[in-house]
Formats: structure tokens, sequence, C-alpha cells
């Protein structure tokens, strides 16, 4: 078997997708600075991730009734079935998908009644604002440049 190209872990509600280090997607590849254990002080770097995730909108209330969304909703580039999508694409396209348990998936444990929780949620999951990637992935796009390296011998 090939080299993946890109890593994937579902957890719930959450799917989260990045590109493998040394796969046909290394050039979209990037790492970040995080603590990966909660109360932990060992800095370790973290692959960057797309997070594709089903969190209904306009769930909580503020002190005077008015609606809004979580926070997390800033780190969503979609929702689950457009992951599911964005992967069968690659997969269609001839790219390896692994499944990589050791993706952090932080959110499959978000109450969307809980305006606290929502509140307090970079606090709390301050990993997953470092690692999501916030541009939307399109495969057509992501094919294009890989052909494009592959003519001109670039990786």
């Amino acid at each position: 078997m090939s080299a993946p190209d890109i890593y994937s872990n579902q957890i719930g509600h959450v799917l989260v997708v990045a590109p493998a280090p040394g796969g046909r997607l290394n050039h979209l590849v990037e790492e970040k600075n995080v603590i990966f254990e909660r109360g932990g002080s060992r800095i370790e770097r973290g692959l960057t991730r797309w997070i594709f995730a089903d969190i209904p909108r306009r769930t909580l209330e503020d002190d005077w009734g008015n609606q809004y969304d979580h926070q997390v909703h800033s780190l969503l580039v979609g929702d689950l079935s457009a992951g599911k999508a964005f992967l069968d694409g690659l997969t269609e396209q001839g790219l390896v998908v692994e499944q990589a348990e050791q993706l952090f998936v932080p959110l499959q444990t978000l109450d969307p009644n809980d305006a606290s929780g929502s509140d307090q949620l970079r606090h709390q999951n301050p990993r997953a604002f470092a690692l999501a990637r916030r541009e939307t992935p399109l495969v057509n796009d992501l094919v294009t440049h890989l052909r494009d390296a592959i003519v001109v011998g670039a990786k």
C-alpha cells in the first residue's frame, strides 16, 4: 500500500481531515505548536486540519433572549456530509485516505444548549483553534494543483 495522502478521523458528528506529510498533498501540510494533553505543559507540533461537523446553528441564547451561534462555527469548513463528500472526491481521484485515530477531535462533546460551554470553548479546547484550517478545501483545486506539480516535476 502506498503512503497516505490524507489523514481523517470521525468521532460522532465531527470529521477532521489533514494532508499527510510525505503524501502527494505534502505541499498543503501545515503544523502549529500546541499542547495536546489537558493540563499538560509539553509543546508539540500538530498537523492543521479541516473540521467538518453537524453542529446546529442559533441554539444559544443571551441574557436578553437573542439567539447566537457557538464559537465553534468559526472553526468549521462545512457540515459532516460535505466532509464525507470531500473524502469521497479525493478517493475517486486516486488519493490514499488513511484513518488516523490520533487526529484531535475536540468538539464531539459540545452541548448545543450550553452557552457557558460555548463561551469557554477557546479556553477549554485551545488546540482546536490553533489547529483548525479555515479555508474551504475543494477537491478540484487540490487535484489540479497536484497534476500541475507532477507536470513540472515539483512536489
